[in-house]
């Protein structure tokens, strides 16, 4: 088996678990990523056991009103932010997030409040423990942003679909731009 590039790749990650939606106060509360629960998932056409240690994503709170929040990790729906982070919880990071007041926010928190929509997201491990053959724990990660998707990865702990490991914004063909971008975000993280 070849072992994937993991420290400093773009995962997306998706969990499927709201904890409460507020109509009154638009904003929705949800599990991003749940702390030493293990899946399967590829990567670089490689499986893979992945885990996230519990303090992997301390001190995020600090930038939550920075982390937007989109629909099936496509940036250009972008629906809200995030209001606040709990990386101590003990599900995993918790994020309660704003959803903006237009039709589109509403059909999300309409969505949300029915179960039809997942909690994902988007990060990039920093530090990572092999723990032997195919088994990976990230113990430190940095998230880009969070995403609500139609479909959850994980049921219990089997994965229900696959997750990809392609650059922040491979779906803009702009090349040295979002290289730049990706730089002074690492560069930013390396300062927390």
């Amino acid at each position: 088996m070849t072992r994937p590039e993991l420290v400093g790749a773009y995962l997306e990650r998706s969990v499927g678990e709201t904890l409460d939606v507020s109509f009154p106060e638009r904003t929705i509360e949800v599990v991003v990523i749940p702390y030493e629960r293990e899946a399967e998932v590829m990567v670089e056409d490689v499986a893979i056991i992945e885990s996230i240690a519990r303090g992997a994503f301390n001190g995020v709170e600090r930038r939550a009103k920075r982390i937007r929040v989109n629909r099936e990790h496509d940036r250009h729906t972008t629906f809200g932010h995030c209001v606040a982070l709990y990386p101590k919880r003990e599900e995993g990071l918790v994020a309660r997030m704003s959803v903006v007041e237009n039709d589109y926010g509403d059909r999300q928190l309409e969505l949300a409040a029915h179960g039809d929509l997942d909690a994902s997201a988007g990060f990039v491990p920093k530090a990572i423990e092999h723990r032997g053959g195919n088994r990976f724990r990230y113990t430190r990660c940095w998230l880009h942003h969070i995403a609500l998707t139609s479909e959850a990865a994980y049921e219990g702990a089997r994965v229900l679909s696959v997750r990809s490991a392609t650059p922040v914004n491979a779906s803009t063909p702009r090349p040295n731009l979002d290289r730049v971008r990706w730089d002074i975000l690492e560069e930013r993280y390396s300062r927390i």
